[in-house]
């Protein structure tokens, strides 16, 4: 049923393309979720981490919508969603990221999954 799951949802697959970039570079979280035999609709996958401002890191698809998963055993397809580095003052930033998957305008995620991500400054 996926790498991580709750209930009846799970990633189908979850991955940041590199824990470790260099300031010119970019990272790619790519999810896919799927269903067990519960429908989910509104699904929202929510990306956040901890350079609050986005000062730092920018992410392309900060809150990204996902097909609804209306008949059992389905799942999202592939999303990508693009973290990029810029303006790092430092030799080397480390981030938390944060991506939680929303359902139905819920308050609390269905479903995360936090990574860590290092930025070292090219010269």
């Amino acid at each position: 049923m996926g790498l991580f799951s709750r209930g009846n949802l799970a990633f189908e697959k979850i991955n940041l393309s590199r824990s470790k970039i260099a300031s010119d570079g970019y990272a790619t979280i790519t999810l896919n979720v799927k269903n067990r035999d519960q429908k989910f609709d509104g699904l929202v996958a929510v990306t956040e981490t901890d350079d609050l401002q986005g000062q730092y890191l920018k992410i392309d698809t900060p809150s990204l919508s996902l097909p609804a998963l209306d008949f059992p055993n389905r799942n999202t397809g592939d999303h990508k969603i693009t973290l990029t580095p810029h303006n790092i003052p430092l030799s080397e930033m480390s981030f938390r990221i944060h991506l939680k998957i929303m359902a139905g305008g819920a308050d609390r995620p269905v479903l995360e999954k936090k990574f860590s991500l290092t930025v070292t400054k090219k010269q």
